[in-house]
């Protein structure tokens, strides 16, 4: 019987061995789902951090439109208000020109004769760069009035048909071939809000002609400090901020017709003069702040300026005050007379 001893001993043994390996399969599952457990909570802690940089951008994103729409809703005092008379005889004058457009443009083949600019004579032309260009630059605008979809489309349009019909005027405008009546009605500091008399209360024309100065601002800077960067390195900082911000005040002014492109006479060629001088008046102003350097940087970008115009195509904003803008420059020699 001296085996049964040594057969306990064994069948302790093969349970030991047997816990043993049990234990081990249990502490290799313990690790397992302690791995995952500490991956679980990585993953949160990141999906938190996420959720608390997304919540951050988006209340970024709504002080700015918050700001943007305050800004736009508060433009008549902003903006120095300017009595503005409506010209009893614009509809006439606008139809007008619009039959000689048409008229000349049945005439002649476009880009044939006249300026550069002969191409936007075609009408599916430029009725296509208005579609392209009025919604972007007006949208946020009709926005602000909260005028219902029906009206809000229609007076959209109206847009389009105007900056369609600018489109095609311009070769005749480069030309000389416009009336100074004319070109007032198409080209002048008023002409875009007194194109939507009919559709606009007063308030409305008053609050556009206002926004129309803003997307002028942010156009003229774009181009501005591209130049004054292209003219050297004297300007920069704070100081080109300055020296940008004092050139636009003058040129969209209303000693410069608001920086239209054509005078109150209805001429480009007084526009033209009347802007050197908004140069003139500009460049006095920051004279006491500048040193020799600088003002001769000043001078180098009053001189390019000076040797023409610009006539801006098309100009849009992502939102951001980033400025696309499309723009052709037209020589001093190529202005009519």
């Amino acid at each position: 019987m001296k085996f049964k001893p040594l057969l306990g001993f064994g069948v302790l043994l093969a349970c030991a061995v047997w816990l043993a390996a049990q234990n081990q399969s249990l502490q290799q599952h313990l690790d397992l789902a302690l791995s995952y457990q500490s991956q679980l909570q990585e993953l949160s802690q990141s999906n938190a951090q996420q959720r608390l940089q997304f919540e951050s951008e988006i209340s970024d994103l709504n002080e700015q439109l918050s700001s943007a729409t305050y800004q736009l809703s508060n433009l008549s005092s902003t903006l120095e208000k300017t009595r503005l008379q409506v010209d009893p005889n614009y509809d006439a004058l606008l139809q007008q020109a619009r039959d000689e457009v048409a008229q000349q443009t049945n005439q002649r083949q476009p880009g044939t004769n006249g300026t550069a600019f002969a191409a936007f004579t075609d009408p599916e032309n430029a009725r296509a760069r208005a579609n392209e260009s009025m919604p972007k630059l007006y949208d946020s605008y009709l926005n602000a009035l909260g005028i219902p979809g029906t009206e809000r489309q229609r007076i959209m349009e109206t847009l389009v048909d105007f900056g369609a019909q600018r489109y095609q005027m311009l070769d005749e405008l480069l030309a000389g071939s416009m009336s100074p009546d004319q070109s007032v009605a198409l080209f002048g500091a008023n002409a875009l809000s007194e194109s939507l008399q009919n559709s606009l209360t007063a308030t409305q024309q008053v609050d556009l002609r206002q926004y129309d100065q803003l997307l002028k601002f942010d156009t003229l800077r774009e181009v501005y400090q591209q130049s004054l960067r292209n003219t050297g390195t004297a300007l920069a900082g704070a100081t080109q901020e300055q020296v940008t911000q004092a050139l636009i005040d003058e040129v969209v002014s209303a000693e410069n017709n608001w920086g239209a492109l054509v005078a109150e006479d209805g001429s480009m060629r007084s526009a033209y003069n009347d802007k050197l001088a908004a140069f003139d008046r500009a460049r006095d102003v920051l004279e006491p702040d500048l040193n020799t350097q600088q003002l001769e940087h000043l001078d180098r970008f009053i001189e390019t300026q000076s040797s023409g115009i610009d006539v801006i195509l098309e100009a849009s904003s992502d939102g951001s005050g980033r400025v696309s803008i499309t723009q052709a420059r037209v020589g001093v020699e190529n202005l009519p007379h």
